[in-house]
């Protein structure tokens, strides 16, 4: 471990000390140790599998069964090591809070949002009713909410992203704990509701003065937030010390390596000329799409939202195209009309020049194989009890004739190899693989049929700085080797101009600006393309 003094640190909050934590007898964390001032906001980094959220875990005493964990953990100076689970759960959202990555997750969908923030209140500090009430209401105004009684009643799924996580820091925070841990609390969220988010974690140190261990893959998210930071790799802190001193000029290789990662330099391709190639594999033309409007009783049905609005774009061969917007832009509904799930209302894709809106039966199922998908979380999208083979082989039943057993076999063999797996791994099954190699071998599952374009879901937010240089590198090469056109689908503005030839801008389900990718990020010519490139943090700019 290699720390840097800083002598302005404020005084301790939180202290760990030679934390140790194993998990059925297998060490998972050594010597962990790091402090947390009031008023500061420590920033914890690390590849996939360092120990990061394990050791946001330890503090809480929220460890799996069979673990054991010793060293010491003090909050304003008592040891929470030694506690029992009951006592633990007193000092847990009173003097320690926690706001998890999917806040979706940590939500009830049942309970409005304005009895989940006072519920918190009541069970720990006692408040009645209207007492619980007010706090739950001072809590959201805190967050940037609207704190009416009407908006208390709203429920978690009629919120935005960005909305729901502000809910999740405003039950945490409700009570005005000594120290948050904010467990990657931005990763699903688009640049505008990050920046937001990320904003509201800072107001709240300076309002309150509390402590935050803010835990993330995003180098420049700590570079832009955190006044320290510590570095984990493989259950050790590394290198700790003040943040700008650590990312300009690392001490350790495996940070340097995340530096290096983080800057996404254009992965070993050459950058097309930014046009598309005639005739495009993929064209969506003029697409509408509406949704219908809730009818609420003895009114007349209200108009239909539209959802899409006459969007038009093209993909061409060997083309990474990227798409970009906030959340509730639109992306999604279209990623729903392009994979025929949705029928749109207006306008027609067409692939490889042949009419998919119109496809039925068997003709739509024959032009099901040209259009594949690879989604954010690769594990939800697939059958723990499934071996990767079958896994990988699930789209063959789009192809005819249907290949036989040897014939299948060799495809997934290929397929894996192509996407830097072994053909060995057919027989195992997903538990058995880090995160990065299920995101490839979803790439391998959406490649075996051969399509025209493969689109990307969000596919890579999941994923550490590391794992994520690593898929995009291997997207270049598909793109160029194999002649693979992709759709990439993101929030993150960075990995969209390291990977993209061209780049179309969704608002309120309009394209609002398209074009060389380079072009439109360096010279935007709408507003709301500017407004979201400002609200993206740069590491290189943080610390220019």
């Amino acid at each position: 471990m290699n720390p840097r003094s800083d002598d302005n640190a404020a005084p301790a909050l939180l202290e760990v000390g030679s934390l140790e934590v194993a998990i059925a007898g297998e060490t998972r964390l050594s010597g962990v140790s790091l402090t947390l001032g009031a008023g500061e906001i420590l920033g914890l980094v690390g590849a996939s599998g360092s120990g990061k959220s394990l050791t946001a875990l330890a503090i809480l005493g929220l460890l799996p069964p069979r673990s054991r964990r010793s060293g010491r953990i003090l909050l304003n100076g008592r040891d929470l090591v030694p506690l029992t689970e009951r006592e633990l759960s007193a000092v847990r959202g009173l003097d320690l809070g926690m706001v998890f990555q999917e806040p979706m997750t940590a939500l009830n969908p049942l309970l409005s949002i304005g009895a989940q923030v006072a519920e918190t209140a009541r069970l720990h500090a006692a408040a009645g009713r209207r007492e619980a009430e007010r706090l739950a209401r001072q809590a959201l105004a805190r967050v940037g909410l609207d704190a009416s009684r009407q908006s208390l009643e709203r429920y978690p799924h009629e919120l935005s992203g960005g909305q729901r996580q502000r809910v999740a820091i405003a039950m945490a925070t409700v009570l005005t704990p000594a120290v948050l841990i904010a467990d990657e609390p931005t990763t699903a969220l688009d640049m505008t509701s990050q920046a937001q988010v990320l904003g509201c974690l800072r107001d709240l140190v300076r309002l309150t003065g509390m402590g935050i261990v803010l835990v993330t893959h995003d180098m420049s998210v700590i570079a832009a937030n955190t006044t320290r930071v510590a570095v984990m790799h493989r259950g050790r802190i590394i290198e700790h010390g003040a943040t700008r001193a650590i990312l300009r000029r690392p001490a350790e290789p495996q940070t340097q390596a995340l530096v290096d990662a983080a800057r996404l330099e254009r992965p070993r391709r050459a950058r097309g000329s930014g046009a598309a190639p005639t005739p495009p594999v993929l064209e969506i033309i003029d697409v509408v799409h509406d949704y219908p409007q809730r009818r609420r009783a003895l009114w007349p049905p209200p108009p239909p939202w539209r959802a899409l609005d006459h969007v038009s774009l093209e993909v061409g061969a060997g083309e990474i195209v990227g798409l970009v917007g906030e959340s509730g832009s639109g992306k999604s509904s279209l990623l729903r009309v392009l994979l025929a799930l949705d029928a749109p209302a207006g306008g027609t894709v067409r692939l490889r020049g042949e009419n998919f809106t119109d496809a039925r039966g068997a003709r739509q199922r024959r032009m099901r194989r040209d259009i594949q998908a690879v989604f954010q979380d690769p594990y939800g999208s697939f059958d723990p009890e499934w071996s990767i083979e079958r896994l990988v082989a699930e789209p063959c039943h789009l192809l005819d004739p249907h290949p036989g057993p040897a014939e299948r076999a060799r495809m997934v063999a290929e397929a894996l190899e192509r996407v830097g797996l072994a053909a060995s791994d057919a027989r195992r099954h997903p538990h058995e693989f880090s995160g990065g190699q299920r995101q490839r071998i979803a790439i391998a599952r959406a490649m075996i049929t051969a399509p025209a374009v493969i689109a990307l879901d969000e596919a890579l937010s999941a994923l550490d700085v590391l794992v994520r240089a690593q898929i995009l590198a291997l997207l270049a090469e598909l793109a160029d080797a194999a002649k693979l056109s992709f759709l990439f689908i993101s929030h993150d503005l960075a990995v969209v101009r390291a990977i993209a030839d061209r780049v179309y801008v969704m608002q309120r389900g309009r394209i609002i600006e398209h074009g060389p990718t380079l072009s439109v990020f360096d010279s935007p010519q709408d507003a709301y393309t500017a407004a979201l490139l400002a609200a993206a943090p740069s590491l290189d700019a943080v610390l220019a």
